[in-house]
């Protein structure tokens, strides 16, 4: 009798666990299951657009020397073609897509422009040859959906995104290369401002400094774009755009929606 009642317990028991285990199960999905679907997510997603992606890339820790645009072309499953607004280059090398902490994009053969970020040694002369700009080759996926690419840097941490590139890449490409070029023609830059003036200079790369600040930013098509906002004389913007040659100013400015700043070029 005692041992048929312990018999019944038992079973009682197992299945109580069972259906507790059962329903504490939140995804259907093992956890290499729902990994290995995000990686073949994030190889798809990288394949998808014919026009490809343009990467605002930012080297370093906390982004000190500025970023640019790269132009990516994953052609297929290993092959991307690589050009940047800064560049006349134009590099086709190799990636994957691989599992780790998530998907992992990394670009697994020498591509000289990415190199020119995260080689050390790259950059002779302008910052220590140890470490370069501090780029990164391999990026942690951390969304990837057909309106945008989140990605962030192995070694450094750093925030990239990426967006589709629009319809017709090569004057795309073309209109950033300009516009880099004439971002670059003056010999310094100041901020005009209602309450004075501030005097700035080239950097490292990709920003401009002042006594008291640097400001890090990209060029786009219509202007700048700054890493984050910032506040200068009191003034808060993240984005300034390009205005053409008036009376005032022959080369031009850019200024910010409200036109309650300009930064200036110095000839």
């Amino acid at each position: 009798m005692k041992r048929n009642y312990f018999l019944v317990l038992i079973s009682g028991m197992l299945l109580f666990a069972a259906c507790d285990k059962k329903k504490d199960r939140i995804f259907e999905d093992s956890p290499t299951e729902r990994l290995n679907a995000a990686v073949l997510n994030a190889q798809t997603i990288l394949k998808s657009k014919p026009n490809g992606w343009i990467m605002q890339y930012y080297p370093g820790t906390n982004a000190p020397y500025g970023g640019v645009n790269l132009f990516m072309n994953f052609s297929s499953a290993t092959d991307v073609n690589v050009q940047g607004d800064y560049t006349s280059s134009n590099v086709t090398s190799t990636y994957k897509v691989y599992p780790g902490a998530g998907p992992i994009l990394t670009f697994d053969t020498y591509n000289s422009i990415l190199a020119y970020f995260a080689a050390p040694g790259a950059i002779t002369g302008l910052v220590s040859n140890d470490g370069g700009l501090g780029g990164d080759f391999e990026f942690l996926v951390t969304k990837a959906d057909p309106d945008s690419v989140i990605l962030k840097g192995r070694k450094r941490g750093t925030k990239i995104v990426m967006v589709p590139m629009p319809a017709n890449p090569t004057t795309v490409i073309s209109a950033y290369k300009t516009a880099w070029q004439r971002y670059y023609a003056p010999k310094s830059y100041r901020f005009e401002t209602a309450t004075g003036n501030i005097n700035l200079e080239f950097g490292w790369f990709m920003e401009l400094e002042s006594l008291n600040a640097i400001y890090s930013f990209r060029v786009t098509t219509t202007g700048l774009e700054l890493l984050s906002p910032v506040v200068v004389n009191g003034v808060s913007f993240k984005e300034l755009t390009f205005k053409p040659a008036t009376t005032g100013y022959p080369n031009g400015y850019y200024t910010n929606d409200a036109a309650t700043i300009k930064l200036v070029p110095i000839f």
